[in-house]
């Protein structure tokens, strides 16, 4: 008996546990549920919505939006910075400056008010205007008119009478250029330049030049701006003595060249750039074979940008191996100068020095020739527009060498008058 009041014990005993159980959960859910619910109404009676546009072409700029809600504002966060709030106000308007990134930059806006708090998030797109760049006209040139004066125009050795007298020249230069895709194309470049002397004594001066190339381009070969070609050029000198007195005063081949090239121009970012081109000549000289050979140029070049100053250097390197080993030579140039452009003024400072060197014995004059030059020359040009230039050049020239008849001096003083198309 007694062991069966006891089992009747425990069974009411689990009824009732499980019982309270059940009461339990059911409270803690109606709670759970009821505070959800309220959650839910509060956040819905907070209002976050924007103003500006979400995509924007410039960096600098407003990001605006409007808070309203049914209670008052307590606190307005964006990125987690707090905003000013009125007191007891229930609608704000907030303009926040901003610098974008380009891509997307988030906003994240942060409400709470007396029954509630919501945050939002909101995006805006930076994607700057990419300015389409024009595309060059097909056929581009340049003509150039000069008058150069000099005080010693037939570079006489110092201590001798000097000639002093002055010439014209006149360049022209074109180029064609057929287009394969955006990076690349094929031009044909032709160069013309001849000059007169005012003195008509010194017509066997005159020269006359013509080069006609052909040239490859792409943009970006590798990161490189790389360009290579080929072409001839040819000189001629006026025969101021000939035999045939019909042809009197005509231009008669005096050098003729083809040349092969390759170059490469790399820029980093817009300030700093450098350039290597190698060039390979076949010449022929057309009275004799003495200087009939090859010339091998070899060229390395850097500019730079530093507000409105321009600064470049360079270093050149030529060597010859002709069929007579007295004419070889090589030659060393450095060149370093600067320009200042105040628009629409430019001012120049360049100093070019060149050392040749003879290989071997010169039999006229029994020495292994050696020249040293240096050039110093101040410009000035003026634009009157983009393709119409005036300008003015002083060259000082001064070369020593150990054939005292090669040691001269001269100063030159030059007008040109620039048309590019």
């Amino acid at each position: 008996m007694q062991a069966k009041v006891k089992a009747m014990y425990y069974l009411h005993l689990r009824v009732f546990v499980f019982l309270w159980f059940l009461v339990f959960m059911g409270a803690s859910l109606q709670a759970q549920t009821a505070d959800n619910l309220q959650g839910s109404v509060t956040s819905e009676e907070i209002l976050i919505f924007r103003t500006s546009p979400g995509k924007e072409s410039r960096a600098e700029g407003w990001f605006r939006f409007q808070v309203s809600a049914f209670s008052p504002l307590m606190v307005v966060k964006v990125n987690g910075f707090a905003q000013m709030v009125t007191k007891d106000a229930d609608w704000a308007e907030y303009e926040i400056p901003y610098f974008l990134k380009k891509g997307k930059n988030l906003f994240k806006i942060f409400v709470q008010t007396k029954t509630g708090e919501r945050e939002q998030e909101f995006i805006v797109t930076y994607e700057p205007v990419v300015k389409k760049r024009k595309t060059p006209p097909p056929l581009n040139g340049i003509v150039m008119f000069g008058q150069t004066n000099s005080d010693n125009i037939l570079s006489t050795q110092e201590g001798n009478t000097k000639t002093s007298a002055a010439k014209n020249d006149l360049l022209l230069s074109a180029a064609y250029a057929f287009g394969l895709n955006e990076e690349s194309a094929v031009s044909l470049n032709v160069v013309l330049k001849f000059d007169r002397h005012q003195n008509r004594s010194l017509v066997a001066e005159e020269v006359l030049f013509r080069q006609f190339s052909t040239e490859y381009r792409h943009k970006n070969l590798l990161g490189l701006d790389f360009n290579t070609g080929m072409g001839q050029s040819v000189i001629s000198l006026k025969d101021a003595n000939p035999t045939n007195p019909y042809k009197a005063g005509e231009f008669k081949e005096d050098v003729q060249s083809l040349f092969i090239y390759v170059g490469g121009k790399k820029r980093w970012g817009r300030t700093f750039s450098g350039n290597l081109k190698i060039q390979v000549d076949s010449q022929n000289k057309v009275k004799t074979d003495s200087e009939d050979g090859t010339l091998t140029l070899a060229s390395l070049g850097a500019k730079m940008r530093w507000y409105d100053f321009r600064f470049l250097a360079g270093l050149d390197s030529r060597s010859t191996k002709f069929k007579e080993s007295s004419k070889d030579y090589q030659t060393t140039q450095i060149d370093a100068g600067g320009t200042f452009s105040w628009t629409p003024w430019v001012f120049g400072l360049n100093f070019q020095n060149s050392n040749q060197q003879y290989k071997n014995v010169d039999p006229a004059t029994n020495l292994v020739l050696q020249n040293k030059k240096d050039k110093l020359t101040v410009n000035c040009k003026y634009a009157f527009s983009r393709s119409t230039i005036v300008g003015i050049d002083y060259k000082q020239i001064k070369q020593a060498s150990n054939d005292a008849l090669r040691a001269y001096s001269e100063n030159q003083f030059s007008l040109q008058y620039i048309w590019m198309f």
